[in-house]
């Protein structure tokens, strides 16, 4: 039932960031309209720039969940499995600590600017903030996930081993 309920999340954070990404550029482009006929939409930078930053933060757990960051490992490949998947978990608790941090930090942030509001939209400040740490928690459980992958694969005897 778990794994259902992570199929249906994974889905709807795909459409979503989907969908945020397709808005992002249709928005964008009819603001520049707008603009060029001389009526100008004056909220429309910060609602593009609102939208941007949840896409920033969903696409990011997106990329992880799909192992598609940027990594150099040119080096730990080299070593052999044992030494670099320990490494690999080491680094994962390490990343999980920073998110755990800007959640927190994120939550604060957030709280802070509940009364300040977006200039031309009317719409608290937080609306924008409360991503950082939405974005965190997401990755986080990302990471748990990982990080059971890695040391249920470390346990595992050399032959049945397969990564990915």
């Amino acid at each position: 039932m778990l794994k259902k309920i992570a199929q249906g999340y994974t889905k709807f954070e795909d459409f979503l960031t989907n969908s945020l990404m397709i808005g992002i550029v249709v928005f964008v482009f009819l603001a520049s309209v707008m603009r060029w006929i001389g009526s100008p939409i004056p909220w429309s930078i910060e609602f593009a720039q609102l939208l941007f930053v949840w896409v920033i933060f969903l696409g990011a757990n997106r990329a992880l969940r799909e192992d598609r960051h940027v990594g150099v490992d040119f080096f730990v490949n080299q070593l052999p499995f044992k030494v670099k998947t320990i490494i690999e978990i080491i680094m994962i608790v390490l990343i999980m600590a920073f998110l755990v941090f800007l959640a927190y930090s994120g939550s604060s942030l957030s709280l802070e600017n509940s009364s300040r509001l977006i200039n031309n939209l009317g719409l608290s400040y937080s609306i924008v903030t409360i991503s950082v740490p939405m974005g965190s928690l997401l990755m986080l459980i990302t990471f748990i996930g990982k990080l059971k992958g890695k040391i249920v694969l470390l346990k595992k005897p050399v032959d049945e081993r397969r990564e990915g």
